[in-house]
């Protein structure tokens, strides 16, 4: 082999000192080699052992999540299974609910309208024979004159009273069953 040439290599600290080496190519070529095996002698066990903790936490993680979904799918059967078929049969039961209501909100509407009526009749006979002391003036001299029959049948017609149409709680109540609040 043909002698190598030197080579001039600085330390580290060149800029601070101004001394310079003379190293052989070998000798840097040998330094290299040094340094660069220290670089490829990596010891990979920590980071190792800090991957595989982080896969075991993600593994634990979703067999945790997937154990939530299985227990979600089991109260979903559950709920599928026995909880809506109750919910369909008190929706039913509701419903018998519902039309009872409908038939008293009905009985409640024609209760409303006779006493409507009655109380509209009551008011047109206390305007036709006033109020109540009207009505004793009228009384004590109705008994006091005698009024011709054929003035007293005129005025008994103006004056007729037409009882109002009173509901019937048979057409709305089943008295036949006490339990049972509208038919």
């Amino acid at each position: 082999m043909a002698d190598p040439m030197p080579v001039r290599a600085e330390s580290s600290f060149s800029s601070l000192s101004e001394d310079v080496e003379m190293k052989s190519n070998e000798e840097v070529a040998t330094e290299m080699a040094v340094g660069f095996s220290k670089f490829l002698n990596l010891n990979v066990a920590k980071e190792e052992l800090k991957f595989n903790d982080s896969v075991e936490m993600m593994l634990t993680k979703l067999d945790e999540f997937f154990s939530l979904v299985d227990m979600i799918r089991s109260d979903t059967t559950l709920c599928l299974s026995t909880t809506l078929p109750d919910i369909q049969a008190k929706c039913a039961e509701m419903e018998i609910i519902f039309e009872k209501i409908d038939k008293l909100e009905e009985f409640v509407d024609v209760v409303k309208e006779c006493v409507a009526a009655t109380e509209e009749k009551v008011a047109k006979a206390e305007s036709d024979l006033g109020t109540v002391g009207g009505l004793v003036k009228k009384l004590t001299s109705f008994v006091s004159k005698k009024k011709s029959p054929i003035q007293s049948g005129s005025r008994g017609k103006k004056n007729e009273f037409i009882p109002p149409k009173i509901f019937s709680t048979e057409e709305f109540f089943d008295h036949a069953d006490p339990e049972q609040l509208v038919a």
